[in-house]
Protein backbone atom coordinates (compact mmCIF):
# COMPACT_ATOMS: atom_id res chain seq x y z
CA UNK A 1 0.00 0.00 0.00
CA UNK A 2 1.77 3.16 -1.21
CA UNK A 3 1.58 6.48 0.67
CA UNK A 4 2.65 9.91 -0.68
CA UNK A 5 5.63 11.89 0.66
CA UNK A 6 3.35 14.28 2.59
CA UNK A 7 1.97 11.37 4.56
CA UNK A 8 5.51 10.31 5.48
CA UNK A 9 6.25 13.79 6.83
CA UNK A 10 2.97 13.96 8.79
CA UNK A 11 3.76 10.64 10.45
CA UNK A 12 7.26 11.85 11.37
CA UNK A 13 6.02 15.11 12.92
CA UNK A 14 3.20 13.29 14.70
CA UNK A 15 5.62 10.76 16.24
CA UNK A 16 7.79 13.61 17.50
CA UNK A 17 4.85 15.22 19.29
CA UNK A 18 3.71 11.82 20.58
CA UNK A 19 7.03 11.59 22.44
CA UNK A 20 5.93 14.52 24.62
CA UNK A 21 2.56 12.87 25.20
CA UNK A 22 4.13 9.60 26.33
CA UNK A 23 6.69 11.23 28.63
CA UNK A 24 4.11 13.38 30.42
CA UNK A 25 1.91 10.31 30.81
CA UNK A 26 4.74 8.33 32.38
CA UNK A 27 5.54 11.12 34.86
CA UNK A 28 1.85 11.45 35.75
CA UNK A 29 1.35 7.71 36.28
CA UNK A 30 4.47 7.02 38.33
CA UNK A 31 4.24 10.26 40.38
CA UNK A 32 8.04 10.56 40.34
CA UNK A 33 7.69 14.34 40.51
CA UNK A 34 4.31 14.35 42.26
CA UNK A 35 0.93 15.34 40.81
CA UNK A 36 1.12 17.37 37.62
CA UNK A 37 -0.82 20.61 37.33
CA UNK A 38 -3.89 21.00 35.13
CA UNK A 39 -2.04 22.83 32.34
CA UNK A 40 0.51 20.03 32.04
CA UNK A 41 -2.25 17.42 31.93
CA UNK A 42 -4.04 19.39 29.20
CA UNK A 43 -0.76 19.45 27.28
CA UNK A 44 -0.66 15.65 27.62
CA UNK A 45 -4.22 15.40 26.31
CA UNK A 46 -3.96 17.79 23.39
CA UNK A 47 -0.47 16.86 22.25
CA UNK A 48 -1.90 13.36 21.89
CA UNK A 49 -5.21 14.18 20.26
CA UNK A 50 -4.14 17.08 18.04
CA UNK A 51 -0.40 16.59 17.72
CA UNK A 52 -0.25 12.81 17.30
CA UNK A 53 -3.67 11.49 16.33
CA UNK A 54 -4.86 14.32 14.09
CA UNK A 55 -1.46 14.72 12.43
CA UNK A 56 -1.55 11.03 11.58
CA UNK A 57 -5.15 11.13 10.37
CA UNK A 58 -4.52 14.16 8.21
CA UNK A 59 -1.39 12.58 6.88
CA UNK A 60 -3.54 9.72 5.60
CA UNK A 61 -6.08 12.08 3.91
CA UNK A 62 -3.50 14.70 2.89
CA UNK A 63 -4.94 17.94 4.32
CA UNK A 64 -3.56 21.04 6.03
CA UNK A 65 -5.75 22.70 8.71
CA UNK A 66 -8.92 21.40 10.32
CA UNK A 67 -11.35 23.52 8.28
CA UNK A 68 -9.15 23.37 5.22
CA UNK A 69 -8.84 19.60 5.53
CA UNK A 70 -12.59 19.19 5.91
CA UNK A 71 -13.33 21.51 2.98
CA UNK A 72 -10.84 19.66 0.80
CA UNK A 73 -12.33 16.29 1.68
CA UNK A 74 -15.88 17.58 1.13
CA UNK A 75 -14.90 19.02 -2.25
CA UNK A 76 -13.16 15.83 -3.37
CA UNK A 77 -16.14 13.81 -2.18
CA UNK A 78 -18.53 15.97 -4.19
CA UNK A 79 -16.30 15.61 -7.26
CA UNK A 80 -16.35 11.84 -6.92
CA UNK A 81 -20.04 11.88 -6.09
CA UNK A 82 -21.41 11.42 -2.59
CA UNK A 83 -23.45 8.50 -3.86
CA UNK A 84 -20.29 6.74 -5.04
CA UNK A 85 -18.04 7.15 -1.99
CA UNK A 86 -16.55 3.97 -0.58
CA UNK A 87 -17.20 3.02 3.05
CA UNK A 88 -13.79 4.30 4.28
CA UNK A 89 -14.11 7.64 2.47
CA UNK A 90 -17.67 8.16 3.73
CA UNK A 91 -16.59 7.41 7.31
CA UNK A 92 -13.67 9.83 6.99
CA UNK A 93 -15.93 12.61 5.64
CA UNK A 94 -18.41 12.23 8.51
CA UNK A 95 -15.59 11.95 11.05
CA UNK A 96 -13.96 15.18 9.89
CA UNK A 97 -17.35 16.89 9.94
CA UNK A 98 -17.67 15.99 13.61
CA UNK A 99 -14.09 17.20 14.17
CA UNK A 100 -15.01 20.63 12.78
CA UNK A 101 -17.96 20.82 15.18
CA UNK A 102 -15.96 19.68 18.20
CA UNK A 103 -12.99 21.91 17.38
CA UNK A 104 -15.23 24.97 17.00
CA UNK A 105 -16.65 24.33 20.46
CA UNK A 106 -13.08 23.92 21.76
CA UNK A 107 -12.11 27.34 20.41
CA UNK A 108 -15.15 28.91 22.07
CA UNK A 109 -14.06 27.39 25.38
CA UNK A 110 -10.54 28.79 25.02
CA UNK A 111 -11.93 32.25 24.19
CA UNK A 112 -14.00 32.14 27.37
CA UNK A 113 -10.95 31.22 29.42
CA UNK A 114 -8.85 33.91 27.72
CA UNK A 115 -11.48 36.59 28.43
CA UNK A 116 -12.09 35.29 31.96
CA UNK A 117 -15.72 34.85 30.92
CA UNK A 118 -16.29 31.29 32.08
CA UNK A 119 -19.67 30.30 33.48
CA UNK A 120 -21.66 27.21 34.36
CA UNK A 121 -22.21 26.78 30.63
CA UNK A 122 -18.46 26.37 30.12
CA UNK A 123 -18.54 22.98 31.84
CA UNK A 124 -21.29 21.88 29.45
CA UNK A 125 -19.23 23.11 26.50
CA UNK A 126 -16.22 21.11 27.71
CA UNK A 127 -18.39 17.98 27.81
CA UNK A 128 -19.68 18.76 24.33
CA UNK A 129 -16.17 19.28 22.99
CA UNK A 130 -14.89 16.01 24.42
CA UNK A 131 -17.98 14.10 23.34
CA UNK A 132 -17.76 15.25 19.72
CA UNK A 133 -14.03 14.57 19.46
CA UNK A 134 -14.11 11.11 21.03
CA UNK A 135 -17.64 9.84 20.46
CA UNK A 136 -17.82 11.06 16.89
CA UNK A 137 -14.51 11.97 15.26
CA UNK A 138 -12.13 9.32 16.61
CA UNK A 139 -14.46 6.36 16.22
CA UNK A 140 -15.52 7.27 12.70
CA UNK A 141 -12.04 7.86 11.29
CA UNK A 142 -10.70 4.73 13.01
CA UNK A 143 -13.42 2.50 11.58
CA UNK A 144 -12.87 3.99 8.13
CA UNK A 145 -9.10 3.50 8.20
CA UNK A 146 -9.13 -0.07 9.55
CA UNK A 147 -11.79 -1.11 7.04
CA UNK A 148 -9.59 0.27 4.26
CA UNK A 149 -6.65 -1.77 5.56
CA UNK A 150 -8.57 -5.00 6.24
CA UNK A 151 -11.01 -5.29 3.33
CA UNK A 152 -10.21 -2.42 0.98
CA UNK A 153 -12.40 0.25 -0.59
CA UNK A 154 -15.93 -0.99 -1.05
CA UNK A 155 -19.33 0.63 -0.89
CA UNK A 156 -21.98 -1.38 0.88
CA UNK A 157 -25.30 -0.52 2.48
CA UNK A 158 -24.10 -1.92 5.79
CA UNK A 159 -20.98 0.24 5.71
CA UNK A 160 -23.00 3.39 5.00
CA UNK A 161 -25.51 2.65 7.78
CA UNK A 162 -22.67 1.92 10.21
CA UNK A 163 -21.06 5.32 9.58
CA UNK A 164 -24.36 7.19 9.80
CA UNK A 165 -25.13 5.51 13.14
CA UNK A 166 -21.71 6.50 14.52
CA UNK A 167 -22.12 10.06 13.22
CA UNK A 168 -25.56 10.40 14.84
CA UNK A 169 -24.20 8.85 18.05
CA UNK A 170 -21.47 11.50 18.22
CA UNK A 171 -23.99 14.30 17.64
CA UNK A 172 -26.49 12.97 20.18
CA UNK A 173 -23.73 12.58 22.79
CA UNK A 174 -22.51 16.15 22.15
CA UNK A 175 -26.00 17.69 22.15
CA UNK A 176 -27.05 15.69 25.19
CA UNK A 177 -24.00 16.99 27.06
CA UNK A 178 -24.55 20.58 25.90
CA UNK A 179 -28.27 20.83 26.53
CA UNK A 180 -28.52 18.42 29.43
CA UNK A 181 -31.06 16.25 27.61
CA UNK A 182 -30.63 12.84 29.22
CA UNK A 183 -32.75 10.90 26.67
CA UNK A 184 -30.21 11.91 23.99
CA UNK A 185 -27.47 10.30 26.05
CA UNK A 186 -29.46 7.08 26.16
CA UNK A 187 -29.99 7.29 22.38
CA UNK A 188 -26.19 7.50 22.07
CA UNK A 189 -25.85 4.15 23.82
CA UNK A 190 -28.29 2.47 21.44
CA UNK A 191 -26.67 3.94 18.31
CA UNK A 192 -23.11 3.10 19.36
CA UNK A 193 -24.00 -0.42 20.42
CA UNK A 194 -25.72 -1.08 17.09
CA UNK A 195 -22.83 0.41 15.08
CA UNK A 196 -20.19 -1.51 17.05
CA UNK A 197 -22.00 -4.79 16.45
CA UNK A 198 -22.01 -3.92 12.73
CA UNK A 199 -18.25 -3.25 12.79
CA UNK A 200 -17.51 -6.61 14.39
CA UNK A 201 -19.87 -8.53 12.09
CA UNK A 202 -18.77 -6.80 8.89
CA UNK A 203 -15.05 -7.10 9.61
CA UNK A 204 -15.37 -10.48 11.29
CA UNK A 205 -14.14 -12.62 8.36
CA UNK A 206 -11.02 -10.43 7.97
CA UNK A 207 -10.40 -10.49 11.72
CA UNK A 208 -10.58 -14.30 11.77
CA UNK A 209 -7.85 -14.45 9.14
CA UNK A 210 -5.44 -12.25 11.11
CA UNK A 211 -2.12 -13.87 11.97
CA UNK A 212 -1.36 -12.33 15.35
CA UNK A 213 2.26 -13.46 15.34
CA UNK A 214 2.97 -11.86 11.96
CA UNK A 215 4.72 -8.49 11.90
CA UNK A 216 3.19 -5.67 9.92
CA UNK A 217 0.28 -3.28 10.22
CA UNK A 218 -2.66 -5.66 9.80
CA UNK A 219 -2.70 -6.93 13.39
CA UNK A 220 -2.68 -3.35 14.69
CA UNK A 221 -5.80 -2.69 12.60
CA UNK A 222 -7.40 -6.02 13.53
CA UNK A 223 -7.21 -5.40 17.28
CA UNK A 224 -9.04 -2.07 17.04
CA UNK A 225 -12.57 -3.61 17.10
CA UNK A 226 -11.75 -5.06 20.54
CA UNK A 227 -11.17 -1.55 21.84
CA UNK A 228 -14.31 -0.29 20.13
CA UNK A 229 -16.30 -2.87 22.09
CA UNK A 230 -14.54 -1.92 25.35
CA UNK A 231 -14.97 1.76 24.54
CA UNK A 232 -18.70 1.44 23.91
CA UNK A 233 -19.16 -0.43 27.20
CA UNK A 234 -17.30 2.38 28.97
CA UNK A 235 -19.43 5.00 27.19
CA UNK A 236 -22.56 3.19 28.38
CA UNK A 237 -21.17 3.22 31.93
CA UNK A 238 -20.27 6.91 31.59
CA UNK A 239 -23.75 7.84 30.38
CA UNK A 240 -25.30 5.97 33.30
CA UNK A 241 -23.02 7.86 35.70
CA UNK A 242 -23.87 11.22 34.10
CA UNK A 243 -27.60 10.49 34.21
CA UNK A 244 -27.33 9.45 37.87
CA UNK A 245 -25.42 12.68 38.61
CA UNK A 246 -28.05 14.79 36.80
CA UNK A 247 -25.54 15.85 34.19
CA UNK A 248 -22.79 16.89 36.62
CA UNK A 249 -19.55 15.53 35.08
CA UNK A 250 -17.63 16.49 38.23
CA UNK A 251 -19.36 13.61 40.03
CA UNK A 252 -18.19 11.02 37.49
CA UNK A 253 -15.24 8.92 38.76
CA UNK A 254 -12.05 10.27 37.10
CA UNK A 255 -10.80 6.72 36.57
CA UNK A 256 -13.77 5.98 34.29
CA UNK A 257 -13.11 9.06 32.17
CA UNK A 258 -9.36 8.38 31.93
CA UNK A 259 -9.94 4.74 31.02
CA UNK A 260 -12.32 5.82 28.27
CA UNK A 261 -9.80 8.36 26.94
CA UNK A 262 -6.96 5.85 26.77
CA UNK A 263 -9.14 3.14 25.25
CA UNK A 264 -9.82 5.42 22.30
CA UNK A 265 -6.58 7.42 22.14
CA UNK A 266 -4.20 4.49 22.53
CA UNK A 267 -6.21 1.32 21.95
CA UNK A 268 -8.14 2.60 18.94
CA UNK A 269 -6.19 5.45 17.36
CA UNK A 270 -2.56 4.64 18.18
CA UNK A 271 -3.04 1.07 16.97
CA UNK A 272 -4.68 2.44 13.83
CA UNK A 273 -1.87 4.89 13.13
CA UNK A 274 0.94 2.50 14.04
CA UNK A 275 -0.64 0.06 11.59
CA UNK A 276 -0.72 2.78 8.93
CA UNK A 277 2.96 3.61 9.50
CA UNK A 278 3.94 -0.07 9.23
CA UNK A 279 2.06 -0.33 5.94
CA UNK A 280 3.60 2.94 4.72
CA UNK A 281 7.12 1.69 5.48
CA UNK A 282 6.64 -1.87 4.21
CA UNK A 283 8.99 -1.15 1.28
CA UNK A 284 11.78 0.18 3.54
CA UNK A 285 14.53 -1.51 5.54
CA UNK A 286 13.09 -2.96 8.76
CA UNK A 287 15.16 -1.13 11.35
CA UNK A 288 15.04 -3.12 14.59
CA UNK A 289 12.67 -5.85 13.31
CA UNK A 290 12.45 -7.32 16.84
CA UNK A 291 10.76 -4.12 17.99
CA UNK A 292 7.55 -4.83 16.06
CA UNK A 293 6.52 -7.59 18.47
CA UNK A 294 7.55 -5.63 21.56
CA UNK A 295 5.62 -2.57 20.42
CA UNK A 296 2.45 -4.48 19.50
CA UNK A 297 2.22 -6.74 22.55
CA UNK A 298 3.63 -4.20 25.00
CA UNK A 299 1.32 -1.42 23.83
CA UNK A 300 -1.79 -3.59 24.00
CA UNK A 301 -1.01 -5.46 27.22
CA UNK A 302 -0.16 -2.07 28.69
CA UNK A 303 -3.32 -0.24 27.65
CA UNK A 304 -5.60 -3.15 28.61
CA UNK A 305 -4.07 -3.48 32.09
CA UNK A 306 -3.93 0.31 32.52
CA UNK A 307 -7.62 0.61 31.61
CA UNK A 308 -8.60 -2.25 33.90
CA UNK A 309 -6.81 -0.64 36.85
CA UNK A 310 -8.51 2.71 36.25
CA UNK A 311 -11.94 1.08 36.06
CA UNK A 312 -11.65 -1.30 39.00
CA UNK A 313 -9.21 0.56 41.29
CA UNK A 314 -9.69 4.18 40.28
CA UNK A 315 -7.55 7.20 39.49
CA UNK A 316 -4.08 7.63 40.95
CA UNK A 317 -4.63 11.31 41.70
CA UNK A 318 -2.99 12.23 45.01
CA UNK A 319 -1.09 8.95 45.32
CA UNK A 320 2.59 8.82 46.22
CA UNK A 321 5.25 7.64 43.76
CA UNK A 322 4.74 3.99 42.75
CA UNK A 323 2.01 3.49 45.37
CA UNK A 324 -0.82 2.93 42.88
CA UNK A 325 -1.11 0.02 40.38
CA UNK A 326 -1.27 2.54 37.53
CA UNK A 327 2.41 3.29 38.19
CA UNK A 328 3.23 -0.26 37.06
CA UNK A 329 0.83 -0.63 34.13
CA UNK A 330 1.34 2.77 32.52
CA UNK A 331 5.10 2.26 31.93
CA UNK A 332 4.37 -0.90 29.92
CA UNK A 333 2.14 1.16 27.65
CA UNK A 334 4.30 4.28 27.64
CA UNK A 335 7.67 2.61 27.07
CA UNK A 336 6.21 0.47 24.27
CA UNK A 337 4.87 3.64 22.66
CA UNK A 338 8.27 5.32 22.98
CA UNK A 339 9.96 2.30 21.39
CA UNK A 340 7.46 2.50 18.55
CA UNK A 341 8.16 6.21 18.13
CA UNK A 342 11.90 5.66 17.79
CA UNK A 343 11.59 2.57 15.58
CA UNK A 344 9.03 4.03 13.20
CA UNK A 345 10.82 7.38 13.02
CA UNK A 346 13.99 5.59 11.89
CA UNK A 347 12.07 3.66 9.25
CA UNK A 348 10.26 6.76 7.98
CA UNK A 349 13.61 8.54 7.67
CA UNK A 350 15.08 5.76 5.53
CA UNK A 351 14.76 5.40 1.78
CA UNK A 352 12.60 2.72 0.14
CA UNK A 353 14.50 -0.46 -0.57
CA UNK A 354 15.66 -0.57 -4.22
CA UNK A 355 13.82 -3.04 -6.42
CA UNK A 356 16.00 -5.57 -8.19
CA UNK A 357 15.56 -5.96 -11.89
CA UNK A 358 14.78 -9.52 -13.03
CA UNK A 359 17.82 -11.47 -14.12
CA UNK A 360 18.37 -11.75 -17.85
CA UNK A 361 17.17 -15.03 -19.35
Amino acid sequence: MAFPVGTNRAFQYGLGIFTLTALIGLFNATKIIGDLDQNTLLTHLHSGTLGWISMGVFGIVMLGTIFGWWAWVAYRSSQEGFGKLSNPKFAMLLGLTTLVIGSTVGVIIQIQFALNATSTQTAALIGTHASAQVGGYLILVATGIIEWFLIGEKRTTGGMIQSVLLFLAGLSLALGSLLGIQPLLLVTNILQLAATVMVVVRLGPALMKTVWTATGGIRHAAIVPLYLVIGVLLVVALVQQVVAANGDFSKVPPGLIHSLDHTFFIGVMTNTLFGAILLATADRPRVWPWADHVVFWGLNVGVLSFTAVLVFVGSSSGAAAFSHPVAYTAPIMGLSALLGIVTFSLRLASSPAPMRAPAAA
